[in-house]
């Protein structure tokens, strides 16, 4: 870790810390270090040759818009390396969300490295480097970097146990000689739910880039009694190209068994991003997108497109939640109270969505940690939203615990204020 790395990793080791997004120019670099190079520049080839067919740079900057079941890291780091070439001839640019969401990421593996480098040996650098470049294993070592850097923010000592490949234990945090252990589990992207936020970004950043080569701003709305599977997706992307469902009501369509009414019609109108999810709103979506570019003089952003599925399905997310819950807590059981950390790769902007009635999500979740007293506390937290966050890299976070406070008083206390 050099001079530059290990400053800003002190930073970022206390509360309400924050880098400027200059700092990508070294922590781009920094996190690229812990890649294979020759794996990093064919999986950047493979993603620039996807985009060049399917996407276009302002979806990949600001949404990370890539296929389904690519790996996020490769594409913040190819937002990064694009701000970074734009920002050098006209510093004026600022980093958009997808490059910023890199921030956070290396934030967080410089937070371990300042704190635990000891334990970064070459066995747990290769353990790394292998979760960081799996797709299925990537969003899971982010969550465990994350809550690492969170827990060192309280003030808290905390040993990494994950860097060790046959742990299982993810870490334990050391508050003034009261050790909590703590389990991490990651929500996939669609956990929970049958329509997933994942595939409604790809299908968006899909139509908006189809409907910009041709001069079109498009509402399109997309009926669905299930599920909507990945190769739904280039299926329903094909329907609106051809123009179906954009004559007098919507169309029916079907796709190997899965029946879908799809309705296209000629969009206007402006956004900013304090109004974006109201002006998505209006649209009465079961989940859906905004797309848009930004307008002359700085007055907001002009809608490109406008996509959301029209669905009423019977989700679960609770059952999903629960299921994970109970998973930490067979893993904390003969222990001392700790801590179930629980990451949505989706983004979930208010995790009362996710309670299984009409109490409130404390009210579910006391009754559920009151006969486990080896779970003191659920930290619920989830990736942020790149289409309606402004400044933030980090989504929102939310504390549950069992009554009463089973750890020492004023650990997490900062959670509460």
């Amino acid at each position: 870790m050099n001079e530059i790395i290990g400053s800003i990793a002190e930073q970022c080791s206390h509360l309400k810390s924050g880098v400027n997004e200059q700092a990508l120019f070294q922590l781009r670099p920094y996190i690229e270090g812990f890649l294979d190079t020759k794996w990093l520049e064919s999986e950047l080839r493979k993603y620039q040759d996807w985009a060049s067919r399917n996407s276009d740079p302002s979806l990949q900057r600001s949404l990370l818009h890539r296929p389904l079941g690519f790996n996020m890291l490769v594409a913040s780091i190819w937002a990064a390396r694009d701000w970074e070439s734009i920002h050098k001839t006209d510093s004026s640019f600022r980093a958009p969300m997808g490059a910023k969401r890199l921030i956070n990421i290396a934030c967080s593996l410089a937070v371990l490295e300042l704190h635990a480098g000891r334990l970064l040996g070459s066995e747990a650098r290769e353990h790394l480097r292998q979760r960081l470049q799996a797709t299925d294993q990537v969003w899971g070592v982010i969550h465990e970097l994350q809550a690492f850097a969170f827990f060192v923010r309280t003030g808290a000592r905390v040993e990494p146990h994950f860097l060790k490949k046959a742990s299982a234990l993810e870490m334990t945090v050391n508050w003034h000689g009261v050790v909590i252990p703590v389990q991490c589990k990651v929500k996939q992207p669609g956990s929970g739910r049958l329509i997933s936020q994942d595939v409604v970004t790809t299908l968006a950043g899909y139509i908006a880039r189809d409907a910009r080569a041709t001069g079109r701003s498009l509402l399109v709305r997309i009926g669905s009694t299930g599920t909507i599977r990945q190769e739904d997706v280039e299926f329903l992307r094909r329907q609106v190209s051809v123009g179906v469902g954009s004559g007098m009501g919507p169309a029916l369509v079907t796709h190997k068994n899965r029946t879908f009414t799809v309705r296209s019609q000629p969009l206007s109108g402006q956004f900013t991003y304090n109004t974006a999810q109201n002006y998505l709103s209006n649209f009465d979506f079961h989940v859906g997108m905004v797309i848009g570019e930004p307008a002359p003089h700085g007055a907001g952003y002009n809608a490109v497109a406008v996509v959301g599925i029209e669905a009423n399905p019977e989700e679960r997310p609770w059952n999903s939640l629960r299921r994970s819950i109970m998973e930490g807590a067979k893993q904390l059981r003969n222990g001392p109270p700790g801590i179930v950390a629980i990451y949505y790769a989706d983004p979930v902007r208010n995790f009362e969505a996710l309670r299984p009635a009409l109490e409130p999500m404390k009210v579910s979740m006391g009754q559920l940690l009151d006969s486990r007293p080896q779970v003191g506390a659920v930290i619920m937290a989830s990736e942020p939203d790149l289409q309606l966050s402004q400044t933030s890299g980090s989504g929102h976070v939310g504390v549950y615990y069992r009554k009463p406070w089973p750890f020492p008083s004023d650990f997490l206390s900062n959670q509460f204020s």
